[in-house]
């Protein structure tokens, strides 16, 4: 039975000698099979493969960047001047960081949030107007 394997027939080795490296540079078993690394999987023909430094995906839709950049900017002329201006410069810096999904998306979630809160702010002002309006 011993004949099956190659190398010696104690296939732990003997525990009192040092360990030598193995063939793949660690220290297991010596002598044994050689297996080859995992194949590569080829790309679909259908792709091109992705250059170097570029994150896989599409990449990120500045549509709804575009849109909080003019609510932000229609908000600020509503809000007399200058109320809004951040959250002018979060969607403008979102535009300016299309080569990075994450900083895009996350200047883009401040942009809306600015709005958000602007906007907010302004109905609170109209509210609070015509209450008053009717004392």
């Amino acid at each position: 039975m011993s004949s099956q394997w190659p190398g010696s027939g104690d296939y732990w080795g003997d525990p009192h000698q040092p360990q030598q490296p193995g063939r793949d540079g660690g220290y297991g078993r010596t002598g044994g099979p050689w297996q080859p690394p995992a194949p590569q999987v080829p790309p679909h023909p259908g792709f091109l493969p992705q250059p170097p430094g570029v994150p896989p995906g599409p990449p990120p839709a500045k549509g709804n960047t575009v849109l909080a950049l003019i609510i932000a900017i229609i908000v600020t002329l509503s809000c007399c001047g200058f109320t809004n201006i951040i959250g002018i410069v979060f969607a403008s810096v979102a535009l300016s960081k299309e080569q990075e999904p994450e900083a895009f998306e996350k200047y883009t979630r401040w942009a809306w949030l600015s709005n958000f809160v602007h906007i907010g702010i302004l109905v609170l002002i109209v509210v609070l107007f015509v209450m008053l309006s009717y004392i």
